[in-house]
């Protein structure tokens, strides 16, 4: 699974789809791991500013792209069910014509 994964670029992917796409971003950084090292927390806190600035950048050029926010971890479909369903429910009833 991780060398099919390895080429994968999904902003490449992003910036292609046509429809509607709806992004949900975990606004909560994961617990800490115990026994990583001191910088670990520090690296993941850049790379999460970085994917912030890159999804809104992307949400910003193509208008068929939404980031959603969501108070919760990368776990946040099973820590907010009930918000996820919500977002996808209203982002569903927005993006198909009446």
């Amino acid at each position: 699974m991780q060398d099919a994964m390895a080429g994968l670029d999904l902003f490449a992917l992003y910036r292609r789809i046509s429809r509607p796409l709806l992004i949900a971003r975990a606004l909560r950084p994961n617990p800490p791991v115990p026994g990583m090292p001191d910088w670990f927390d520090e690296l993941m806190a850049a790379y999460v500013a970085g994917l912030s600035r890159d999804l809104g950048e992307l949400a910003r050029t193509h208008p068929q792209v939404t980031v959603e926010g969501v108070d919760g971890t990368h776990a946040m479909v099973l820590e907010r069910p009930a918000e996820i369903a919500g977002l996808v429910g209203e982002f569903v009833a927005a993006s198909v014509p009446a």
